[in-house]
């Protein structure tokens, strides 16, 4: 009778420091979500460009984009020139600048990633807008250090962060490529978090070749597509 009190004893203390620990690993893990979430890079130039102006412009094509440390908006500028080489006007801008889509033929939108997840200024601005977005060809791109290993699963893993834009419009196409970390560039506590809790490594990923690649084989989908 002892022995079973004593193993029933030691089986609810078990299930009591099994309990604990994940409590602890939970709170930790909330604590680490709200702070990543209240945390920002420090403040940075939100640049816009325009190509393709003058002369006989068979479309205009928005390329919007979402950043934190201003690698993503580089990205864009890089898809935005490329464009503009196939005879096309192209403006980019940073998404939180935009109110309507007037004037546009079509729209590339690219986000940076945090906590994996699209940045939410660019999923507001799809849900806000996915009626007149639905009328357009709509491209996505998303750039971020998860393809620092550019595996398929890797891949995958990359590609389900669109899924919620997806969700709302989809797209003719949807670019994913490997970005840049630099923590001269990140806030005080996304720094720590970032560097020392996530451990993302420092470095330039961005397949330069490989992005204007993507956007040239885009331009004609942008152009021709029917949605």
């Amino acid at each position: 009778m002892k022995n079973n009190k004593s193993k029933n004893n030691d089986a609810a203390g078990k299930r009591r420091n099994t309990s604990g620990r994940l409590f602890i690993l939970c709170f930790v893990n909330l604590c680490l979500v709200l702070l990543f979430s209240s945390c920002s890079a420090k403040d940075i130039g939100l640049p816009e460009f325009k190509y393709g102006e003058g002369g006989s412009m068979k479309a205009k094509i928005l390329v919007a984009y979402g950043t934190r440390a201003g690698s993503t908006a580089e990205v864009a500028d890089a898809i935005g020139k490329k464009l503009a080489q196939g005879g096309v006007a192209v403006d980019v801008k940073p998404v939180k600048s935009l109110n309507n889509l007037n004037g546009y033929s079509a729209v590339v939108l690219g986000s940076a990633v945090r906590a994996g997840k699209i940045l939410p200024e660019v999923t507001d601005f799809v849900k806000a807008h996915k009626e007149e977005l639905r009328k357009l060809p709509v491209a996505y791109f998303v750039a971020g250090m998860t393809l620092r290993e550019d595996t398929p699963e890797k891949r995958k893993i990359v590609d389900a962060y669109l899924d919620p834009l997806r969700a709302e419009v989809a797209p003719v196409d949807a670019g994913l490529f490997a970005g840049k970390m630099d923590y001269s560039k990140l806030g005080f506590f996304e720094k720590i978090i970032i560097k020392n809790m996530i451990k993302t490594p420092e470095g330039d990923l961005r397949n330069w070749p490989e992005i204007n690649n993507w956007a040239e084989k885009l331009l004609p989908k942008l152009v021709d597509g029917k949605k």
